[in-house]
């Protein structure tokens, strides 16, 4: 199984979270290396490529935002962060420069878990999907090389991002529920309140210059959730 394989990478400047991450994570099958700074983070990650980065926000050195912006550059495992904030700017901001996902601080360990096996199943996983491109008019997907192109130039997306547009890609022409994607993209259903899709799929728009309405490629499908179009729909 993966998690008993897979290398964690935390950043994390408090020991006693770092403790108690090494007993429950490696007793669930983990090999776990820590960063204390976010100084060093980035050398460090680039030097052992983990399968997955759990990257604090407040660190000393750097912060965990300005380490997943460097880390971006090089490194496209997944990457969790780990924030005790409370506002939506945290995490769209974390979103906006590379994460993957976050887990609000007191950490549950049985939500972190799930959060990490999601994230390591779409990151492995993705080496199985099939070859053959998915178009949306002007909109190329390529599943089996997760990348997807705009008027035949490649876009910058971060994993994340590719997963969502995958996930919506499979059922193109038919509406995604809200509890699919969450489910699908971070192991949980939907409570109602969680924004971090609304503020995923508002920042693919705006790489895939799809940000005014009536949106072209991504639309929004009240009361259900979202949908890739169909080509040529309108």
């Amino acid at each position: 199984m993966a998690n008993h394989t897979a290398n964690i990478f935390v950043v994390e400047d408090d020991t006693e979270i770092c403790r108690l991450l090494r007993l429950f994570l490696e007793t669930e099958g983990f090999a776990i290396n820590f960063c204390h700074n976010g100084t060093d983070a980035v050398a460090e990650i680039r030097q052992m490529n983990p399968d997955i980065v759990l990257l604090d926000i407040m660190l000393p050195g750097q912060n965990g935002i300005q380490v997943c912006q460097q880390v971006r550059e090089f490194y496209d495992g997944p990457i969790l962060m780990l924030t005790a904030s409370e506002d939506d700017i945290s995490e769209l901001t974390a979103f906006k420069v590379g994460a993957d996902d976050y887990v609000r601080k007191p950490i549950k360990p049985e939500v972190l878990l799930l959060r990490i096996q999601a994230l390591l199943r779409r990151s492995q996983g993705s080496k199985n999907e099939q070859a053959e491109n998915i178009q949306c008019d002007e909109l190329t997907i390529n599943a089996s090389r997760r990348e997807v192109y705009l008027n035949n130039e490649l876009i910058d997306l971060h994993s994340s991002e590719i997963d969502l547009v995958l996930l919506l890609a499979k059922s193109q022409g038919q509406a995604v529920s809200r509890d699919e994607c969450f489910q699908a993209l971070r192991g949980f259903e939907y409570d109602g309140s969680d924004r971090s899709l609304d503020m995923r799929i508002s920042s693919l728009r705006k790489k895939i210059v799809d940000q005014k309405t009536p949106h072209r490629y991504i639309k929004t499908v009240r009361g259900v959730g979202y949908m890739l179009a169909s080509p040529h729909e309108k």
